[in-house]
């Protein structure tokens, strides 16, 4: 299967590009064929231009954009990696959504209805956050990004949402036994939905 893996974090060291890099190493050692797009090291322009509008006089998708979208729709399987900021993910990444799941492309609108064009898609949705889980919770955070993941950005272009990954209470400093503890999470989401990965040799 081909997999898509989108990383969205302007630090290359960081946690997000640690468990996104580890998700594509444990899936390149079941066999699938992995290609990872690193937004902010390719320089993707989120912002959404008037001529990619749908009702636009004369419609033009950017060349940037149109290879994104082969690259998803080239995919079985896609992966997002990103960290929650102010309660979302960051701008980078909504303008990926805004531009990349586009209608003509991830859906049309006919009678107004929304079509899917995405359906048969998986997905899984990694993200990180400083805040603890029972904040997220409590400030009903968590409620509405599930709510706008699964029934809004992901459901509406058919895409199945397998599994949401979050990482609680990431600051700077995390100790290794917990950064390796998370590491080993995305293996294990790996493992969940695409399989064991072969025994190390040696």
């Amino acid at each position: 299967m081909n997999h898509l893996v989108v990383i969205c974090h302007p630090r290359r060291k960081s946690f997000t590009q640690a468990i996104g890099r580890r998700y594509a190493e444990a899936v390149e050692s079941l066999g699938h064929d992995v290609i990872i797009r690193d937004l902010y090291r390719l320089r993707f322009d989120p912002v959404l231009g008037e001529g990619e509008l749908p009702d636009a006089e004369r419609r033009r998708v950017p060349s940037a954009v149109r290879r994104e979208q082969r690259h998803l729709a080239a995919a079985g399987a896609v992966a997002f990696f990103y960290p929650i900021w102010w309660a979302f993910m960051p701008a980078m990444m909504k303008g990926y959504i805004d531009r990349v799941l586009a209608s003509g492309f991830a859906y049309d609108i006919k009678n107004d209805e929304i079509v899917p064009r995405l359906a048969g898609k998986k997905a899984l949705i990694f993200t990180s956050s400083a805040a603890d889980m029972a904040d997220l919770r409590r400030s009903k955070q968590w409620r509405s990004m599930r709510l706008l993941e699964e029934d809004n950005m992901l459901s509406l272009c058919g895409i199945e949402l397998l599994d949401h990954v979050h990482f609680a209470s990431v600051v700077p400093g995390l100790p290794k036994r917990s950064v390796e503890r998370h590491l080993a999470m995305a293996v294990a989401a790996v493992e969940k939905h695409w399989g064991n990965a072969p025994a190390a040799q040696g």
